[in-house]
């Protein structure tokens, strides 16, 4: 009966402890940020402890007036005040029932402000290389129909050279395809993480022409928003989620990018089962900045003094994810008549670590002007600045297909560098 009583404890201890790991890995991120100088709550409502070891520059609400020079243990179960007195990063040790289950980086990033944009742009990215879109057949003038990339090549390969020269546009590959007049081509592709030689031997068409049976794209371009610009680098984030490839739905790599101003013509309103967009067209004249970054949390770049001039806004603090709260904020916008205006809108749940790094937040439009001019949330305002406590807290990304008054928005501090 005693060694049963004590199995059944065992199991029961056992399942706390399996309990808490996922609670940790769920809930609790890889790495925390804190604001220097700012008092900032911290609290995950879960039943664990965190200690941080030999802090000297936090202190903690409480437990004494100057910096803490031992270890500080934290109850995650309830709003504990911490003030970051400088820069610099620490490291929490997350535990339950006295045993350690993960370890967290703390970074305690300088009291930032950035200007808030809102305004929409256009955005031309070339990818890195040629982005193999799919594989197809060529057919000679026998009729015989011949595949010669055919398990070779796949979608969402990146041809990144031909023959040992770097090939960057379509037309470039045609160019040497041509040049081969049916012998072996080498090519160097990047899949994934992976780079790898290959050999095709291009077929002759019905025409007479030299292909290998492969779509290939070397661009795209659109409509976005301008986040945020750093005031004193020049440096900006847009949009708060990645360039996807239409096709081959790959996170697009980029060799180089422009944002350029855009010439707004109309909105196509939102409907329950089919999104919205904005109408209008890239200012290809006018270039405003580079981009250097395409990645899940935006795009990045530097804007040149034109563009910091066009774009100019309100400065603003930043705020992170503790900062955030369910309830009233606004979206910062000027798709309606070009003119950037703040939107009401209510922050409906937070997901801090859950759905991706671009829907860390459920929004909905409340403001209905911008409900009577776009339905909601439409294609092109990914990256509308969300302000809420006059401090930037994040950006909206994506917007619900079924309902366009509703969506999701990124924190603003993923896009942080």
């Amino acid at each position: 009966m005693r060694k049963k009583t004590v199995c059944v404890f065992l199991a029961f201890v056992f399942f706390l402890l399996g309990t808490a790991a996922i609670a940790v890995e769920i809930v609790i991120p890889e790495r925390i940020n804190l604001i220097a100088g700012s008092q900032q709550s911290i609290c995950y409502n879960v039943p664990l402890r965190a200690v941080l070891y030999n802090e000297e520059n936090i202190r903690v609400s409480g437990m004494e007036t100057e910096p803490v020079k031992e270890n500080i243990v934290i109850d995650l179960n309830k709003p504990t005040i911490v003030t970051p007195t400088q820069e610099g990063t620490a490291t929490a040790e997350i535990s339950a029932f006295g045993i350690p289950l993960k370890k967290v980086s703390v970074n305690i990033l300088p009291k930032t402000k950035v200007i808030t944009c809102g305004k929409v742009v256009g955005v031309v990215m070339k990818t890195e290389g040629v982005l193999v879109l799919g594989i197809g057949n060529v057919k000679n003038d026998e009729g015989k129909i011949i595949k010669p990339s055919d398990g070779i090549i796949k979608t969402g390969d990146i041809i990144v050279s031909c023959n040992g020269t770097a090939v960057t546009q379509k037309e470039e590959l045609k160019a040497a395809v041509s040049a081969t007049e049916g012998n072996a081509l080498n090519l160097e592709v990047k899949r994934n993480s992976n780079v790898m030689d290959v050999e095709i031997t291009p077929a002759q068409n019905e025409y007479g022409e030299y292909k290998i049976g492969a779509w290939v794209r070397d661009s795209t371009q659109g409509l976005g928003t301008v986040t945020f610009i750093d005031p004193n680098s020049g440096e900006f984030a847009a949009l708060g989620h990645g360039v996807y490839d239409v096709d081959t739905k790959e996170l697009m790599s980029v060799s180089e990018g422009v944002v350029t101003l855009s010439e707004l013509s109309g909105i196509k309103k939102g409907e329950s089962g089919e999104p919205g967009e904005i109408i209008g067209k890239l200012d290809k004249e006018n270039i405003v900045g580079e981009i250097s970054k395409n990645s899940n949390s935006g795009i990045f770049g530097t804007m040149n003094s034109s563009g910091i001039k066009e774009l100019d806004g309100e400065e603003l603090e930043v705020g992170l994810m503790q900062d955030v709260t369910e309830g009233s904020a606004v979206i910062r916008s000027d798709v309606v008549d070009g003119v950037v205006k703040d939107y009401t809108i209510n922050i409906e749940s937070i997901s801090k670590f859950g759905s991706g790094v671009d829907k860390g937040m459920v929004i909905s439009v409340t403001d209905d002007r911008l409900i009577q001019a776009t339905g909601g949330i439409i294609q092109g305002m990914s990256g509308s600045p969300i302000i809420q406590n006059g401090k930037l807290i994040g950006a909206v990304t994506h917007v619900f297909v079924k309902d366009s008054k509703k969506g999701y928005g990124i924190f603003v501090e993923n896009m942080l560098k």
